[in-house]
């Protein structure tokens, strides 16, 4: 069966306007990684192709792009692993323009010493962190993204969360109060375990996890509604013909308003003080959910062939970028990390036929079919070079 995607097929599904695209024209590294120092110039290509043996540091490049994007590593790293060994510091910068000749420039800086603090700028002017996160919109792919729906719930919230992170500053601030607060709700746990606190001091930590919680979950509830809406026309494209197809959000509760999941939030951590003492830790709210997808009515990590995993994955990817499109009026930039190791050939083109206009930058350990436009860059340790 032919798998191949064209460019429309995706605009029809969520996005029925014409976009900005955003590219990065800039990318410079400062004791990033295995990059003591890296400049590259972007600007002359929409399709980027990175090629290098394992270990090489091409993965590296995308995860300075996501720091760009995110203020922190896509992939979940700390900050201190992202620092070339043996430095206490590290910088990523880029320039930024969209179709309409706006430029930004982005920085973001991290150091341990003297003090262990974070940085990051806009045009040279340092902001809050808010202030970055989706003004350089990404959807990245990685090999682990296959074990997406077979993996930890801490995968697929970090799925949800860097993606909503990027359309809504909202949800943002609110995810960051709400982690603060339940680190905050612990140490108290701890202390009353201890005998130096009392449970009702719980009070006031419990209604503010309520209150930010509730953006929390109702943002992801309408992501996973949304989603859930275009994903069997992405999967048919592919390839995948089921007729029952849902994104399940799995939680302490069934409330779909604001006001009724904070109650429903409060309730929950109130019943569960006992334990949550006893083990020193917050066992419920937005950061034990989980969602995963049923198809036929059994969920796809017991259903599903590898394969049929496997496109199902792809078509989060391509959902991701309509998504942000849709609410940003962007397309964003689309990083592929080892993707053509992972798919036959119908889907490796399906996959640059769906991102044709998006500048795209993708890894692999050689060059692929059907990249004769994209600017090829070398990769070895420490240093990336333009392929002759």
């Amino acid at each position: 069966m032919d798998h191949r995607r064209q460019p429309s097929d995706r605009q029809n599904i969520l996005v029925a306007f014409p976009s900005l695209v955003v590219r990065l024209h800039t990318l410079s590294l400062e004791q990033f990684r295995n990059y003591p120092s890296l400049t590259l110039d972007l600007s002359s290509s929409d399709r980027h192709l990175f090629i290098g043996s394992n270990g090489s540091g091409k993965t590296n490049i995308l995860e300075a792009i996501s720091v760009l994007s995110l203020t922190k590593s896509a992939l979940g790293i700390d900050e201190e692993h992202l620092m070339q060994w043996g430095s206490a510091h590290y910088r990523v910068k880029g320039l930024s323009r969209t179709d309409t000749g706006e430029d930004v420039m982005l920085e973001t800086v991290s150091q341990l010493q003297p003090r262990k603090q974070k940085a990051c700028f806009v045009n040279d002017v340092r902001v809050q962190a808010s202030a970055v996160i989706g003004r350089l919109p990404i959807v990245l792919f990685l090999p682990q993204d296959l074990q997406l729906f077979s993996g930890p719930p801490a995968e697929r919230r970090r799925f949800v969360d860097q993606l909503l992170s990027q359309v809504s500053s909202e949800y943002f601030q609110a995810l960051s109060d709400y982690l603060k607060f339940v680190k905050q709700r612990n140490a108290l746990l701890k202390s009353i375990a201890q005998g130096a606190s009392v449970p009702a001091d719980l009070d006031t930590w419990d209604e503010q996890l309520a209150e930010r919680g509730s953006i929390v979950t109702l943002a992801r509830l309408e992501l996973m509604e949304t989603f859930s809406l275009a994903l069997v026309d992405e999967l048919r494209t592919l390839g995948e013909h089921w007729t029952d197809v849902k994104i399940v959000y799995e939680r302490s509760s069934d409330s779909h308003t604001r006001a009724d999941i904070a109650a429903d939030i409060r309730s929950a951590l109130r019943s569960t003080r006992d334990r949550d003492i006893l083990l020193q830790s917050t066992s419920v709210g937005p950061h034990r959910d989980d969602w995963y997808i049923t198809a036929e009515g059994h969920p796809l990590a017991t259903f599903a062939s590898r394969g049929q995993q496997r496109v199902s994955v792809l078509a989060l990817l391509f959902l991701q970028a309509s998504f942000v499109e849709l609410r940003r009026g962007e397309r964003p930039l689309i990083l592929l990390d080892d993707v053509f190791s992972e798919l036959d050939d119908s889907h490796q083109e399906g996959v640059l036929n769906a991102f044709v206009d998006h500048q795209v930058f993708i890894t692999g350990t050689h060059l692929p079919k059907n990249m004769e436009k994209a600017q090829v860059w070398n990769v070895t340790e420490g240093e990336v070079f333009l392929a002759q």
